[in-house]
């Protein structure tokens, strides 16, 4: 497993504002390519409306973050951003796992 670089600044993020988007029926991302990058960095937007109790977003980001974990060392290097539904909360872990592979598989974000 490797360790997930995260998107923190607000520069960070308004690079997604001219992104490419990608959904599921539980999962949206959005993934935007940089020059000069060299590994993939991730972050999560999880608004109150969908999940309101602190609780449960934090257990999903956790969740999320495992998952990505394991497959970061597969990942290409670019920024995605990650919209959960509040459903995603009820899945088990391989249900997860599958969900973000497919989404990824569509995004064609694995490297060759």
């Amino acid at each position: 497993m490797g360790k997930l670089a995260l998107l923190k600044t607000e520069q960070d993020f308004s690079n997604f504002r001219q992104s490419k988007s990608f959904q599921s029926r539980l999962l949206k991302i959005r993934v935007h390519y940089s020059l000069n990058q060299n590994n993939p960095r991730f972050g999560f937007i999880i608004p109150k409306k969908v999940l309101p109790k602190v609780v449960d977003r934090n257990k999903l980001k956790r969740r999320i973050k495992f998952v990505l974990s394991a497959e970061v060392s597969r990942v290409q290097p670019a920024d995605v951003l990650i919209f959960p539904h509040k459903d995603l909360l009820k899945l088990k872990f391989a249900d997860l796992t599958a969900e973000v592979r497919q989404l990824f598989t569509q995004a064609k974000l694995w490297k060759r």
